[in-house]
């Protein structure tokens, strides 16, 4: 077979091109549709028109496009006038539109309005309800397409920013008239599991209609519902669904709902090593601090004094007892009786050497004294008694408690300022060669180091 009766790529798109130039009927269209997909590109326009069975692909160049006076959107219906042109690169066509004029709102974007305006009016969208997202999400569950572009960048962004998240994929539809029952499905699935921190539910871009699925009134409640945060990323940045509205949070992409949800590693490991460099100057200050009040402590006169004001204290406390007996009642009654004794006897004493007329004075005496003296004596007495016994009692409840006080204060004291306890929480101390190590620069590599903790000390080489 001769080669020569083949033709190139380019003579077969240039032949089309050609047939579509000479075509009288392609060079001026007049063409009604929906949009879809419509966006910008510089000043330029690129969106689809579409009717139930078939598409067309419409680009509309600037300066044509300045004469544009309403906002083109997904959905609407249009009428153009352009020319039906092929693009030879890659074999495809399009109509160049030169003018466009707005014809009326597509059925199914109309759908999509007027559930929009139900859902938000009962709240549905309502930012005091959705729930906030985990700051360091462990385990992300994702409904999506298990062959779609967006599971791959979503595990992409997870393994480059945070390896450390798990993540568990919940197949579903993402595109046709079943699509909107199986993410319901898989949405459930995840609430049944209970397992995830936060849920992210999307797809990659598409036109309106790819999308519709994600605007399905059951899916939305469903999602409302959710009990764990929740994420949609559904086509791309000027895409919205209903969706969108109802989760936790919008993100443009399936990408970018990965960035959202991940902290880079490069940043979390600075916050660490910044936050441990707090914590680290803060117990160093704490130390300090402690030990220089112990110092401050010890060279104290009550606590370095200790032992001798207890001692005096316990011997005020002997002297005082003391003198409480000595103003016991029934010692003074006794001192008293002998007293009498001794009187007696020598009442007796003179008597027998004639001194009678003594006796008489000597009964009245012995009389006035037993009903006067005596009684008024030992009830003068009993009341000094019992007030020094209160006294007593008062100052020494008043000594004993200021001293038990003193005594815990400074016990509290000692046990707060121990570096020992601090250690039981945890901490260790770094010694090289009985020299305390306070920061990585003054270690080198094979450096023998000694950490104290609170039950011993371990021997440990710096590799």
């Amino acid at each position: 077979m001769n080669s020569e009766q083949y033709l190139s790529v380019s003579d077969i798109n240039r032949y089309i091109n050609f047939k579509f130039e000479e075509d009288i009927n392609l060079q001026v269209v007049y063409l009604q549709g929906e949009i879809s997909n419509f966006k910008y590109s510089g000043k330029h326009c690129y969106f689809s028109l579409k009717d139930p069975f078939s598409e067309i692909s419409a680009m509309y160049f600037y300066p044509n496009n300045l004469d544009l006076n309403f906002k083109p959107l997904d959905g609407m219906k249009v009428q153009v006038v352009g020319k039906i042109q092929v693009y030879q690169k890659k074999g495809t066509y399009a109509i160049i539109v030169k003018k466009m004029v707005e014809a009326g709102i597509g059925l199914l974007y109309q759908q999509y309005l007027e559930l929009k305006d139900k859902l938000e009016k009962e709240g549905l969208f309502d930012e005091n309800k959705k729930l906030v997202l985990p700051e360091y999400p462990e385990r992300i569950a994702v409904i999506t397409a298990s062959t779609g572009e967006a599971i791959r960048d979503i595990i992409s962004t997870f393994n480059r920013r945070f390896p450390l998240a798990k993540i568990k994929l919940y197949p579903a539809l993402v595109q046709g008239v079943d699509a909107p029952k199986d993410l319901i499905r898989a949405l459930k699935k995840v609430y049944a599991d209970n397992d995830s921190d936060v849920i992210i539910i999307g797809r990659g871009g598409g036109s309106f209609e790819d999308l519709a699925c994600f605007n399905d009134e059951t899916l939305a409640r469903t999602l409302f519902a959710s009990k764990i945060p929740t994420v949609s990323a559904v086509g791309h940045e000027g895409d919205y669904t209903i969706c969108d509205f109802v989760a936790s949070h919008r993100a443009p992409t399936p990408t970018g709902a990965a960035m959202l949800l991940s902290k880079d590693k490069h940043d979390i490991i600075n916050a660490l090593i910044s936050s441990s460099k707090r914590l680290k100057n803060g117990i160093k200050t704490c130390l300090t601090n402690n030990f220089n009040n112990l110092q401050k402590l010890n060279k104290s006169y009550g606590l370095a004094n200790f032992l001798q004001i207890i001692t005096l204290k316990e011997n005020n406390y002997h002297r005082l007892d003391e003198k409480l007996k000595s103003l016991n009642p029934k010692v003074m009654a006794e001192n008293i009786g002998k007293s009498l004794n001794e009187l007696q006897l020598r009442m007796v004493n003179a008597m027998e050497k004639g001194y009678n007329n003594l006796s008489y004075t000597y009964q009245n005496y012995h009389k006035r004294l037993r009903s006067e003296l005596i009684i008024d004596k030992i009830n003068h007495l009993n009341k000094d008694v019992d007030k020094y016994n209160q006294n007593l009692l008062t100052n020494y409840k008043i000594i004993t408690n200021n001293l038990d006080n003193l005594l815990q204060s400074y016990q509290d004291k000692m046990i707060i300022l121990n570096p020992f306890n601090l250690m039981k929480k945890g901490y260790s101390i770094v010694y090289k060669s009985d020299t305390i190590i306070t920061s990585v620069k003054k270690l080198a590599k094979n450096d023998t180091i000694t950490i104290k903790m609170a039950d011993g000390s371990i021997d440990a080489v710096i590799k």
